[in-house]
């Protein structure tokens, strides 16, 4: 970790924290604009909040982490391509505030790069592939309309086109769950957070389900999980005032941005005991069929020996 370097004199200490907050402002402002793709832009930025955090506000290097989380979910699930420099840029950066104190950066930066690397490392190239194919002339159909069509063939258009269109247009919606870690009003920790939760509670059910447990209390608890708890946490959260959520204390010292994270993980490590619990009984299911036919063939096999 960087020590703080405390260069200013006592009367003049306290200007690094309205200059951090300066220099918050300044870092959004390069990261959610053209300005993020240029990668010397982004070390530039981040090189204040380093310098800034060693003269005395080392705070300033969670905010930014947080912001530097939303950046890689912009650049990185979105023709990533293009955007290689500046996400090297970008973690850099999050080296740099890791050193500043902001090490929590590093589980949500390793579920984005699994995430990543499962789902934006190969759309990303087919998103690029999309965008040199010829594209077909805009007909009402593509609206979720029906075709044009002349009065005298009015009776030729299949009464289930309608209804067709509608279904195939609510596949494309992503469910509830889904849209929450999505959701761009959520801190970039919070969200990967989500996606973990997401990927947790589907491998439990994925498990509990090959086990013909599905209907069992802990699939009904990590569908709960899923589907009531985890989002009623978020939703008090985005219910807070936007500017005072993530900087003013709520209970002893924890902002409701804190108090949000510390649910998820609760919710994440009751996935996790059922994870748990489910490989015990698949293991008892194992070593079961292991002693039926150590008994049945143990012996048998001794005698043709013999």
């Amino acid at each position: 970790m960087i020590p703080e370097l405390h260069l200013l004199p006592p009367a003049l200490s306290w200007i690094v924290h309205p200059a951090a907050a300066f220099a918050l402002i300044h870092w959004a402002g390069i990261l959610y604009s053209r300005r993020g793709r240029v990668p010397g832009d982004v070390l530039w930025a981040a090189g204040i909040i380093v310098v800034i955090g060693v003269l005395g506000a080392a705070w300033v290097a969670h905010p930014a982490a947080g912001m530097l989380l939303g950046f890689f979910g912009q650049r990185a699930f979105r023709r990533w391509s293009g955007h290689v420099p500046a996400l090297l840029a970008g973690l850099v950066a999050a080296a740099a505030f890791m050193a500043l104190g902001a090490t929590w950066l590093m589980f949500p930066l390793t579920v984005m790069a699994v995430i990543w690397a499962t789902t934006a490392g190969l759309t990303g190239r087919q998103v690029d592939l999309d965008e040199r194919l010829p594209q077909p002339a805009a007909l009402p159909e593509h609206a979720g309309g029906l075709p044009v069509i002349g009065t005298e063939n009015r009776e030729a258009v299949p009464v289930t086109s309608t209804s067709t269109v509608t279904a195939a247009t609510r596949t494309a919606v992503p469910d509830a769950f889904t849209a929450l870690h999505l959701d761009e009003r959520l801190p970039g920790d919070i969200r990967a957070q989500l996606a973990a939760l997401d990927l947790r509670t589907a491998e439990a059910l994925t498990h509990l389900r090959a086990l013909g447990q599905e209907g069992s209390e802990g699939a009904y608890v990590a569908r709960t999980i899923r589907d009531e708890y985890a989002p009623a946490s978020v939703r008090a959260y985005l219910n807070l005032p936007r500017t005072r959520a993530d900087v003013t204390p709520i209970e002893d010292g924890k902002t409701g941005r804190d108090l949000l994270r510390e649910q998820l993980d609760l919710l994440l490590n009751a996935v996790q005991d059922i994870l748990d619990a489910t490989l015990h009984a698949g293991g008892q299911e194992l070593l079961t069929h292991q002693r039926f036919l150590r008994e049945k063939f143990g012996k048998k096999a001794r005698e043709l020996d013999v």
